[in-house]
């Protein structure tokens, strides 16, 4: 059988192959990396750094099995009866998939990637849990953006074996693309356009109400009320903190921005944004900020595992090592794009750890084993002296 001439192919193949789509994750890092590495995989750092203990930990849920190849075939099947197209042949078709190996126990995800004629063409995320309604809900918010998909996310497809569908992105992970002995400029060029992104992400308008979630409330009246959307509790007492929320700005956020979610191509340098399950239309904008920034100390520092968390958190804010600038430099760049002021910005850095916390815990997960509770203590017991050279 002759193969298709590439005007036939699917859409989504010829942008991405034009290199101008907005597509959706490389191949076994992006849509979910084993986490096994010392940076953290692409389900999030909370599962990177290590296992959870017995006590107080959710048991493994039940997990169906997914076959690769009849995914891939929904796939294919959804995308060509809803366009119409010719399908390929199965001689042109290559399937692989992967499981991220991490210490989640709940709401685990599969991927199944499909290239055609040798070319990334579409990648499904399927839930291994009975019930996973954060799939249902990211592929409700990608739709909902339409035609102006932001941060190069991926392009929803279809829904597809209890999850959905979307474009191939590629890159790599920015975890694997940063290397510790590089120096500052190295690592700034591949944060750069990642804050970028960032800035739009928060400039977007978000989607439309009724493609996201039929019962939406209302928008949060002031940051106090947004960050009660992610925390019990959102005012330590404590000045610095309390005064950045009191004065944050509400935007569109992702929700669970950690470098593991974000593609890069340094060549380009340029960046995209996936994992949107978290996404809220009106949330505390600068979380997502602070999370990337910071949490890029991990692969940085992959010593960290053995040296512990009150000395990765002196290598970030003591000003001793380069990172302090980048981190000093990403935060200003982020604050002047989204006209705040950017020392408020760090100082929601205990709120956005107490957030990544319940939002752990609340899926039957530990948390002692990560950076987040050491970060949030010794931030509110004492603010670090670099932070006020941002006032400057």
């Amino acid at each position: 059988m002759a193969r298709a001439a590439r005007a036939e192919l699917p859409e989504a193949f010829e942008v991405a192959d034009a290199g101008a789509m907005p597509g959706a994750v490389g191949a076994s890092a992006a849509y979910g990396s084993d986490g096994t590495g010392a940076a953290p995989g692409a389900e999030g750092a909370e599962e990177a750094e290590g296992a959870e203990g017995a006590d107080g930990a959710r048991p493994a849920e039940a997990e169906r099995t997914v076959d690769p190849g009849e995914a891939a075939g929904a796939l294919l099947a959804a995308y060509f009866a809803r366009t119409g197209r010719e399908r390929p042949a199965p001689d042109r078709v290559a399937v692989r998939s992967w499981t991220p190996n991490s210490a989640r126990k709940v709401r685990r995800r599969t991927f199944v990637q499909v290239d055609v004629d040798g070319r990334p063409f579409a990648v499904a995320k399927i839930p291994l849990s009975a019930e996973d309604p954060k799939l249902a809900r990211e592929l409700r918010v990608l739709r909902g953006f339409g035609d102006r998909l932001p941060v190069g996310s991926p392009r929803p497809m279809d829904a597809c074996c209890g999850g959905f569908s979307m474009s191939h992105l590629p890159g790599t992970d920015l975890p694997s693309a940063i290397d510790p002995e590089a120096g500052p400029d190295a690592l700034w060029r591949l944060l750069r356009p990642a804050v970028d992104r960032v800035v739009e992400l928060h400039r977007t308008p978000p989607p439309r109400p009724e493609k996201t979630r039929p019962d939406q409330k209302d928008a949060p009246r002031d940051p106090v009320e947004a960050a009660a959307q992610y925390v019990r509790e959102p005012l330590f007492g404590v000045a610095h903190a309390d005064a950045a929320l009191r004065r944050a700005l509400l935007a569109p956020t992702h929700g669970d921005l950690g470098p593991w979610n974000v593609r890069c191509e340094p060549d380009t340098e340029r960046a995209r944004v996936l994992d949107f399950e978290d996404y809220r239309e009106s949330g505390v904008a600068a979380m997502d900020a602070v999370n990337l920034l910071v949490t890029c100390a991990l692969p940085v520092f992959p010593d960290y595992t053995e040296r512990g968390f009150d000395w990765l958190y002196e290598r970030v804010f003591s000003g001793d090592h380069w990172f302090s600038s980048v981190l000093l430099r990403g935060v200003a760049h982020y604050a002047r794009g989204t006209d705040q002021p950017a020392a408020p910005v760090l100082d929601l850095l205990p709120l956005t750890c107490q957030w990544l916390i319940e939002r752990i815990e609340a899926e039957g997960r530990q948390t002692a084993h990560l950076f987040y509770g050491p970060f949030k203590d010794r931030y509110l017991d004492r603010r670090p002296s670099l932070v006020g050279s941002l006032d400057d």
